[in-house]
């Protein structure tokens, strides 16, 4: 699980920054993390506990980003991209009896 939370780690800066000075996406950056949670989707398919460090992480990246887009019009890539973060989430963290 730390291999996740550091490749996270990493991104934070590329993911946030931009959304704080210029309401945009480091669509790069972007990608990289929608990759790693479409692992961790994988991962965590099934077990009942999820790391809090990395929940935590995921927690706080997202409500960043949620605060920026607060000031974007709806059809803004910011915006746009915390829905999408907010599903992939959704999916990761909640257990659904969709999912089975």
């Amino acid at each position: 699980m730390e291999k996740y939370y550091i490749s996270i780690d990493e991104l934070v800066q590329d993911l946030l920054l931009p959304a704080r000075a210029e309401k945009k996406i480091d669509k790069q950056a972007f990608e990289k993390f929608y990759r790693i949670l479409q692992e961790l989707e994988k991962e965590f398919k099934g077990k009942e506990f999820i790391s809090k460090k990395i929940v935590g992480l995921l927690f706080f990246i997202y409500s960043s980003l949620y605060a920026e887009a607060e000031h974007c019009s709806y059809k803004d890539d910011l915006f746009i991209a915390v829905v999408e973060l907010e599903d992939m989430l959704n999916r990761i963290l909640r257990d659904s009896p969709s999912k089975n």
